[in-house]
């Protein structure tokens, strides 16, 4: 009876002391868990404008596109012949005075012929070429992208200037800015994407 009793007067005691560490005591407050606070949601980067090459300067930076101007470059009186494009922007606040032209007029070229910010401005108004990457127009002749062979009619991206094009042959010839480059909204003056040259008989209509 002894040794029975020892034995319940042990395991009371044991109980005793796991029962605190359970969490059983009816008459201790648990410590409350805390709620972590959620990390801030972080705000959308804008989309950061067009950077132009190092060096490259265009201050104050051309308004929405009117369109394309597009000419003959050279001609040697043959087959081929190199097109040029030239973009013209719409004028709002004072950009034409600024770039070197009347302030009067609804649309300007981004400069005037050799000005030193002239190319930069220029990149800017057209974007980047969808076919090759580099700083101007999209060519197309009748609709597809210059992809001619020597000999062939059509037209090939020039080797050193995305604003030129060599063509061989009638048809259409169009420049094209990117997709992302504004148009002009302005009554009047609605942007247009492209300009293009329609060559007849050799001739740039």
């Amino acid at each position: 009876m002894k040794i029975r009793s020892f034995r319940a007067a042990c395991a009371c005691a044991a109980l005793a002391l796991l029962l605190p560490s359970c969490g059983g005591g009816g008459s201790s407050n648990p410590t409350p868990v805390g709620t972590p606070t959620p990390a801030p949601t972080p705000l959308a980067t804008p989309t950061p404008a067009a950077v132009l090459p190092p060096g490259m300067v265009c201050s104050p930076t051309p308004p929405p596109l009117y369109g394309i101007a597009v000419k003959v470059q050279f001609d040697n009186g043959g087959a081929r012949k190199v097109l040029d494009a030239r973009p013209r922007v719409v004028n709002m606040n004072g950009f034409c005075a600024a770039a070197g032209f009347g302030d009067s007029s609804r649309f300007c070229f981004t400069r005037t012929e050799g000005d030193p910010q002239a190319v930069a401005c220029d990149y800017l108004a057209v974007g980047k070429a969808s076919d090759t990457g580099r700083w101007g127009p999209t060519w197309y002749y009748n609709g597809k992208l210059c992809s001619a062979n020597g000999g062939e009619d059509g037209c090939q991206n020039h080797p050193d200037n995305q604003f030129l094009v060599v063509t061989r042959g009638d048809g259409l010839y169009e420049a094209c800015a990117a997709d992302d480059i504004p148009l002009s909204t302005v009554p009047g003056t609605l942007g247009s994407q492209c300009g293009s040259c329609k060559m007849v008989n050799g001739n740039c209509q």
